[in-house]
């Protein structure tokens, strides 16, 4: 309220002001901050009251009368070339009110008998009014943006109530993390071995129920050894008829009973520890969950940070170059996130008939920013007058196109490998391989779960790194009996041109620069062998027109030669082509060519080159 009342105040006094400079009987500046004032959308009595002031203590009637018909065509110019237009009127309302006091002078020059100084004058008049009226549309309108507010609420959670919750969520981690831990310690240290508990059982069921238990363990013989003779063959899983047959318990006469309790005990025991197996897996899938969630929510709270405040030049020429182009925009603000790439948010409408191009805006922005800028995907095309909240990211230096070559094995319905090529807003370009464990159907579709389910993750704003934990949990918990799939993962930092692969049971993979040729290889399991595993990284730098190449196992290992990856890569360097998806087809004919054009399992070839921009 306060602030509201000072602006009123400004607003007279700068009325007041504009009748006390006087040059040869004229005062350029009353039109010059009537213009000012039409263009501000301002509203107040206060201004006409210092208006009115100082033209009647100051000025003489007949320049009294000349100004009043100087304002009235300001008000109606201002109204009908800047509102309806609704683009920034600095330069239109400088016109008009350099206009209005020419036409003005002039007129009243005619009337009478003009002579050259009289007409010079009258120019004169309106340059200076021409200049005041735009240095001060300028001013104001950087003084409006100087005012915005820095935005400190992200992702509709205060950072630090987000920061507190990731951590409560890593701190219930850990503590499943550590009971599963003294859980699997607690069982070795107290739970016998396999052979102790079938004895157990057998003497628990037979020997204490039967009369001649005393003679038997009261003999010479070591019955209590005999018994563990007897288990350990059953846990070895010897036939029942061969367990009979040895006797390992002479004298007894329920001997049979005690083979079948002993075959029982173990079918049972190993039940058990199946079970057991399983909840301790599921507890660490549990955790490994809980803990991608805590890095997601760290994530948000250091992935963007508002810099307003440092860019508040820049953040007060967006408002202004956008209102040159007629966009309205609200709300703005300027984000740098942790590899200091910018990104800018804001709410924007327009009154333009037939609304504006998108690209206008982008323009816009990027001429007030200093830098060149892209839309967010999925951005509308036309700026209409519904207010919509348009993203504006740092362009990337580089681009990439890519190509793909497959052939399924030959036989099979389908093929068992998938792939997906994706950008996303934040400039890594994520490329993706999956090998289902054999072929077909079966092996396509858990390869599809796979690349499906990553790039989701991804695009729901995972890292890299927990949307490759959450899949193998993910895999651990519905695979069933030897049903895996190989994870090929690379991302590309289109700004830097960074490459970082991480290998989950994936074949080699291959960078091409010109005529050299490198390898990339990281042993590891499949996914959704154990939820512990992690992907194995390396890291490498590409440089324009070099390609990345990933292919699947079914690509190397039927190459008929000793060093199947010298001659792949041989193969690879062979190909003379700038163009992505003809470098995969060319790899996978010569493949083939070596093969017989015969196809031992799934063939996939995918090829990324990068350039700049």
């Amino acid at each position: 309220m306060r602030i509201a009342n000072l602006k009123k105040a400004m607003w007279g006094f700068m009325a007041f002001a504009s009748t006390l400079v006087c040059v040869m009987d004229c005062y350029p500046l009353i039109p010059a901050v009537y213009g000012v004032y039409c263009l501000s959308n301002a509203r107040t009595i206060i201004f006409y009251i210092g208006l009115i002031i100082g033209m009647g203590y100051f000025i003489s009637i007949p320049s009294i009368c000349k100004y009043l018909f100087i304002i009235a065509v300001i008000c109606f110019g201002v109204r009908l070339f800047v509102r309806k237009s609704n683009k920034n009127g600095c330069l239109t309302t400088a016109v008009v009110a350099a206009c209005a006091t020419a036409v003005m002078n002039l007129t009243v020059a005619f009337i009478g008998r003009p002579d050259t100084d009289e007409i010079v004058l009258a120019v004169a008049e309106s340059l200076v009014v021409f200049s005041a009226a735009f240095a001060l549309c300028r001013a104001c309108e950087y003084l409006r943006a100087f005012g915005h507010d820095e935005n400190t609420v992200m992702a509709g959670l205060l950072p630090d109530r987000e920061e507190a919750f990731a951590t409560a969520v890593s701190g219930l981690s850990g503590i499943i993390s550590t009971a599963n831990v003294m859980a699997v310690k607690c069982t070795a240290d107290k739970i016998p071995d396999e052979s102790e508990k079938i004895q157990l059982e057998v003497t628990g069921r037979l020997c204490a129920c039967c009369e001649g238990c005393s003679v038997c363990w009261t003999s010479g013989a070591s019955i209590s050894d005999s018994i563990k003779m007897l288990a350990d063959a059953v846990r070895n899983r010897m036939k029942t008829e061969e367990i009979v047959q040895n006797r390992y318990v002479e004298g007894c006469p329920h001997y049979t009973r005690m083979v079948e309790a002993a075959t029982e005990a173990f079918a049972r025991i190993e039940l058990n520890e199946a079970w057991y197996r399983r909840l301790t897996e599921n507890r660490r899938v549990i955790a490994a969950q809980l803990d991608a969630m805590a890095e997601l929510m760290e994530g948000w709270c250091r992935a963007e940070k508002c810099i307003d405040k440092k860019r508040r030049l820049r953040l007060s020429r967006v408002y202004v170059y956008t209102k040159e182009a007629g966009i309205q925009v609200e709300n703005a603000h300027i984000y740098e996130n942790v590899r200091q790439q910018i990104c800018i948010k804001a709410d924007v409408c327009t009154k333009a008939d037939g609304g504006i191009e998108i690209s206008r805006y982008v323009q816009s922005v990027s001429r007030a920013m200093g830098m060149k800028l892209r839309q967010a995907q999925g951005t509308v095309s036309i700026i209409s007058d519904e207010r919509t909240s348009i993203v504006l990211y740092e362009e990337n230096q580089f681009y990439a196109l890519s190509g793909v070559a497959t052939k399924k094995k030959t036989g099979s319905q389908a093929n068992g490998d998938s792939c997906s090529m994706f950008q996303l807003d934040d400039g890594m370009y994520h490329v993706c391989v999956s090998d289902g464990m054999g072929s077909g159907k079966q092996a396509q579709a858990e390869s599809t779960l796979v690349v499906d389910l990553l790039e989701k993750l991804l695009e729901a704003g995972f890292s890299r790194e927990s949307a490759l934990k959450l899949m193998n949990s993910a895999m651990v918990i519905s695979a069933g009996e030897e049903s895996y799939s190989t994870v090929d993962f690379a991302t590309i930092d289109m700004y830097t041109g960074e490459l970082e692969l991480a290998k989950t049971g994936a074949a080699p993979s291959f960078i091409k620069s010109g005529k050299q040729v490198s390898v990339i290889e990281n042993e590891s399991l499949p996914a959704g062998v154990d939820a512990a595993q992690e992907s194995i990284h390396s890291k490498n730098t590409l440089q324009s027109g070099d390609f990345l190449v990933m292919v699947t196992d079914g690509v190397l290992e039927y190459l008929h030669v000793k060093d199947r990856q010298g001659k792949l890569m041989d193969i690879i360097a062979g190909v003379k082509s700038d163009n992505a998806g003809v470098l995969a087809q060319e790899i996978l004919d010569r493949v083939l060519l070596d093969t017989g054009g015969y196809a031992m399992d799934d063939m996939t070839v995918v090829a990324i080159g990068i350039w700049e921009k």
